[in-house]
């Protein structure tokens, strides 16, 4: 990448994150100013796709078969992709190498790459990366995030020219670390776009969204509601292919979970599976022995058991995610909710359940890491610390009744709500996977034990998971008519009419799309477009819908990052993060303010402290209100501390 070039970048990089809130608009605008600087450029740039798309529109006239636009973009993506990075962002074209491509079916077409970052990038982005101060970029580097970017900002040129509704994104990013060089790879992903599938959900998710709220007319609804019906019917349409597109399917969910050696990419999509098979008449482990085992004859018994007992760790834990996940949802009272579960189910039964037991992933780490912790300090945290951590979480339920909960979180954690609860999904995920690689290698073990075994690898496991989801499908939802398919469900004659089975299948394809749980998928789409609903409601009908309504840009590039950025070997386990993150700054307040005043039993004095605490620096009268109100919900809670350790 040319230093001019790379260093604009980087540097309206930290003036971005350095702002208050991010700003999709903001980061639109920079890619789209470096574009103007080569106007003539780009107009030779879309001349030469329009050209190469109307001459490979001429030759298929002439073709029985006719090719797709996937067949178009094997044979020029990597033409267009390596211009547009050289000669428009400085990118080296040299530098970026294109490893494999693959057409998985006419609507589907994976890319992997390879980028070399050179010795100078490299020094450029550690030096900008020490300037972050922002939990939504902690272990990410900026190439990442403007190569993501990018490639959506080429997607967009490209689809404006050739006016065909495809979809470009990176979907999959690792970096392996070297020495001198960083090599990035990563997965592009070309693809249909489902225009009319997302804009008949839009509507119906907006009619649920709009419908709590007074001055809107009911033609107005009405009209909502036609894209309900329309998406019912596009599910219809759609059911008889299912089952020959869900191959295709699964087969991206295994390329994209091999690239980044993660389970992640699944958990959402199992999960939402899993739950529809406990809905049925059929168990899920009798289906595997009966419908997918039973045709393994290379497997041993031993294997085969081995198979079911990662399949039901992965439902567990796919079901805790998507538990957590559900809780996601705009607003910071919302995502208050969200902190006080995690909480109540990791700190809830004490200190000895982290430490031992299967509660968290790694608990070895966590032990490891609050005895060093622990050798360094005087006021040790121990088993009653964790008591009184989980006794004040308890009061912490009246920041519900207040608005500004945000102050509360900054002052103790130096981060916002979301921020804080982002860190907790990320680094949930590392130590999912780090355990699930531990398991694979401790199941690999016992298996060699026979030599008649053979090894169960990572990519073999995530093979077989995706063929077990095919089969799960295959068994509860698809028959030549989805009417029929309401037979194999517990409750046929309501949840699982036949329309509500197709539109169920249909939202499995969504998950290619939308890759997180479908609690959060209305709230997602609607904040994706909260620009045009606030001023859609705002001139015809003169209503204002708050900010915290929506998902904040900042949260939405949290969740797009989620399963597409491997975690790094830099970035903390879940483990390390509840200690350092959660445990020692609640540790700290506590302790701080029960050193802090004469008597830890006296309400007034204990309210005092927290108010000069949380209110130092606050004139906003309403906050000051407000946290005078928490302070005194709260100082009660001196009273109880235990005060052994």
């Amino acid at each position: 990448m040319s230093k001019n070039k790379f260093t604009q970048i980087l540097d309206a990089d930290e003036q971005d994150v350095k702002r208050v809130g991010y700003n999709f608009q903001f980061e639109t605008n920079i890619l789209f100013e470096i574009l103007n600087i080569k106007k003539d450029d780009m107009r030779e740039f879309q001349k030469d796709i329009r050209i190469k798309w109307i001459e490979f529109n001429k030759n298929n006239k002439n073709k029985v078969i006719k090719r797709t636009f996937t067949t178009f973009f094997y044979d020029n993506f990597h033409h267009f992709f390596g211009y547009f990075l050289q000669n428009f962002f400085g990118f080296d074209e040299n530098s970026i190498k294109l490893t494999k491509k693959e057409k998985i079916s006419d609507e589907i077409l994976i890319l992997e790459y390879h980028y070399l970052l050179t010795t100078v990038e490299k020094k450029r982005l550690k030096d900008n990366s020490k300037k972050f101060d922002n939990q939504l970029y902690d272990g990410l580097s900026s190439p990442m995030r403007f190569l993501y970017f990018l490639i959506r900002h080429l997607g967009m040129v490209i689809r404006k020219t050739i006016q065909e509704r495809i979809y470009i994104l990176l979907d999959a990013l690792t970096i392996e670390k070297g020495e001198k060089n960083n090599v990035l790879n990563f997965m592009i992903l070309v693809k249909d776009s489902k225009d009319e599938v997302f804009h008949s959900y839009y509507k119906m998710a907006l009619y649920y969204f709009l419908r709590p709220i007074e001055g809107i007319p009911e033609d107005y609804f009405k009209k909502l509601l036609e894209g309900r019906e329309k998406l019912y019917q596009l599910a219809l349409d759609k059911y008889p292919f299912a089952k020959e597109k869900l191959v295709d399917l699964l087969y991206y969910f295994y390329k994209k979970c091999i690239l980044l050696q993660s389970f992640s990419p699944l958990l959402d999509f199992f999960n939402f599976v899993g739950a529809r098979v406990e809905d049925s008449l059929f168990s899920k482990v009798d289906i595997i022995k009966k419908e997918f085992l039973i045709n393994m004859d290379e497997y041993s018994d031993t294997k085969k058991n081995s198979i079911i007992e990662f399949f039901d760790y992965l439902d567990k834990k796919s079901t805790l995610y998507s538990t957590f996940q559900a809780n996601n949802l705009p607003s910071p009272k919302s995502q208050l909710n969200l902190f006080l579960l995690y909480m109540k189910y990791y700190l809830g039964s004490g200190l000895e359940a982290l430490e031992v037991g299967d509660l968290l992933f790694l608990p070895k780490i966590f032990k490891t890491t609050l005895d060093g912790y622990n050798n360094n300090i005087d006021d040790v945290i121990g088993t009653n610390s964790i008591n009184n951590i989980q006794n004040f979480m308890n009061f912490l339920y009246a920041l519900s009744n207040i608005e500004y909960v945000n102050l509360f979180f900054r002052k103790i954690f130096k981060k916002n709500i979301s921020q804080l609860n982002y860190g907790f999904f990320k680094t949930f995920l590392k130590s999912f996977n780090s355990n699930f690689m531990l398991k694979i290698n401790q199941k690999n073990e016992v298996l060699l034990e026979n030599p008649e075994n053979s090894p169960i690898s990572f990519n073999l496991l995530v093979e077989n998971m995706c063929r077990i989801l095919y089969v799960l499908i295959d068994k509860i939802f698809l028959r030549d008519d989805p009417n029929d398919a309401s037979k194999n469900f517990i409750d046929p004659r309501s949840r699982y009419i036949g329309k509500n089975i197709a539109l169920r299948v249909l939202e499995l394809f969504v998950f290619q799309d939308i890759n997180y749980s479908d609690d959060i998928w209305p709230d997602y789409v609607i904040s994706l477009n909260k620009n045009h609903i606030k001023k859609e409601v705002k001139e015809p009908f003169s209503l204002s819908i708050p900010s915290t309504s929506f998902y904040s840009d900042e949260e939405l590039t949290q969740i797009m990052l989620t399963y597409n950025i491997q975690s790094f070997s830099d970035q903390q386990y879940f483990e390390e993060w509840l200690i350092h993150q959660i445990i020692i700054p609640l540790n700290d307040l506590i302790l701080n303010v029960k050193n802090s005043v004469d008597d830890p039993s006296n309400e007034i004095e204990v309210y005092e402290k927290l108010s000069e605490f949380f209110l130092n620096g606050v004139e906003d009268k309403e906050m000051v209100k407000d946290y005078r109100f928490i302070c005194q919900r709260l100082a009660p809670f001196w009273k109880t501390l235990d005060k052994s350790k």
